[in-house]
């Protein structure tokens, strides 16, 4: 069998297929999935990096009480010791039930491709938080758990319902992120 040199830009194959752009045949533009599928999944991308985001202001606030209660006891405060210990069990025992929640709604048949599908979730994180910020919404890792005290707090609810509302999905997904969303998920169950 001879081997044959692989062609350059702009070279005929040596097989005699032409490609697209070759023979001068504009593909376009394919996007997968309807324009519904495409809207939930940028929305789920959304969530996940929100909750992601979450669990890290979790964590920090949790962290926080404990030093705090660890500075009480060594000030001899015991009461507030044991209040802050209270507090940072709670708060971390709220971030491990919400990651609990997160992982087993969007484990189990994803799992080969988790690591993709945690890169595309890093990459929209960055542009929520921007976003978030650009309506007037806390927009940082720490401060994200006051959307949800603003969503309990009867006066400033339909304010903030308001401002996420005004958030743009075509902001924070590129169109190219919910393509690659769908081909993992094609991936992943082959057989829909």
């Amino acid at each position: 069998m001879t081997n044959l040199p692989a062609p350059g830009p702009g070279a005929p194959d040596p097989f005699g297929v032409e490609t697209p752009e070759q023979i001068g045949i504009d593909v376009g533009e394919f996007r997968q999935g309807s324009p519904l599928s495409r809207w939930a999944l940028a929305r789920y991308l959304v969530g996940r990096a929100i909750a992601q985001s979450l669990g890290i202001g979790l964590l920090i606030f949790g962290l926080a009480l404990v030093v705090l209660a660890g500075l009480a006891f060594w000030g001899h405060v015991p009461v507030l010791g044991v209040l802050a210990v209270l507090a940072a069990l709670a708060v971390l025992g709220l971030r491990a039930m919400l990651l609990a929640v997160v992982r087993r709604l969007t484990a189990g048949p994803y799992d080969p491709l988790a690591q993709r599908l945690a890169g595309l979730v890093r990459e929209t994180r960055t542009a929520t938080l921007r976003e978030l910020r650009r309506v007037g919404l806390p927009g940082h890792s720490v401060t994200l758990p006051l959307i949800a005290v603003r969503l309990l707090r009867r006066r400033r609810r339909a304010e903030t319902v308001e401002r996420i509302r005004r958030v743009e999905l075509d902001r924070i997904v590129t169109p190219a992120q919910v393509d690659e969303l769908h081909l993992i998920l094609n991936a992943a169950n082959p057989l829909r």
